[in-house]
């Protein structure tokens, strides 16, 4: 309870930095781009530069304390370490008014949040698979670097041109192996693959149901009934639910995947 009231008081004595404010003499606020476990994400223009970059501030409760302020210097170091056009470009960082900060490549395009639920998007089957498909080649080139990303979700990935975009290593930790790394009550949060894989599970069914009509009257049933998908969609699924015998990496769920869309 009282963690509770801290986070709440902390998140009301917050300010957000206002648009057309300038950022260490040198980053010039556009608009706030949205907030995440760690950071305020804001586009702003490089007054050096001369381009647009995404600015992430350390939020005030994490601010306060030291593994929060430890947890968004490993975010930046992640981010930092990763040299793949499927995540964004991680720049310079710095410090505001005793707020830490640090910038990257501002991809262009729209999340699957906003696709599915703004712009009203629908996706077959085999089209939702396609993109699952690229998203797991990034999820791949992560475990490769022992990396799990844990917070595989429609706002985190986007939609960038031709390609898919990973976004927010906020919550990224690497895979030690010597350990069980079991989280109670939330598979996704579970420092091993099958934590990303259990998130690509989740994401394919957002994709899935958009193409879903919910009847009037009708009583909430399974995702495996409600949805007119083939039997091998349904079993690459639940592997990934963990609902039949997981995954244990990313080839496996490759090879499955190629039988469906045809690779």
């Amino acid at each position: 309870m009282f963690k509770r009231i801290s986070l709440v008081t902390a998140n009301m004595l917050e300010r957000r930095f206002q648009q057309n404010e300038i950022i260490a003499e040198r980053y010039r606020i556009i608009n706030h781009l949205g907030v995440g476990s760690y950071g305020n994400s804001y586009l702003v223009f490089d007054q050096v530069s001369q381009q647009q970059k995404v600015l992430k501030a350390l939020r005030i409760h994490k601010r306060i304390k030291k593994s929060g302020k430890k947890g968004f210097e490993l975010e930046k170091n992640i981010l930092k370490s990763l040299k793949h056009p499927g995540f964004p470009q991680y720049y310079e960082d710095g410090i505001y008014n005793s707020i830490p900060f640090y910038t990257m490549e501002y991809m262009e395009g729209k999340n699957f949040e906003q696709l599915i639920f703004q712009d009203g998007q629908k996706y077959t089957e085999i089209a939702a698979f396609v993109i699952a498909y690229e998203l797991l080649e990034l999820i791949s080139y992560l475990h490769e670097q022992q990396l799990i990303h844990r917070d595989i979700r429609i706002p985190n990935v986007i939609a960038s041109d031709s390609r898919i975009v990973l976004i927010d290593v906020g919550l990224t930790r690497k895979c030690d192996h010597d350990k069980e790394n079991i989280t109670k009550g939330n598979l996704r949060k579970e420092v091993n693959p099958q934590a990303d894989f259990y998130g690509l599970g989740h994401f394919l069914l957002f994709l899935l149901y958009s193409n879903y009509s919910f009847p009037k009257d009708q009583k909430e049933s399974s995702w495996e009934e409600e949805l007119e998908i083939s039997d091998q969609a349904k079993h690459i699924i639940s592997r990934l639910l963990q609902i039949e015998d997981c995954y244990e990496n990313c080839v496996q769920i490759k090879s499955d995947m190629k039988i469906l869309i045809g690779k």
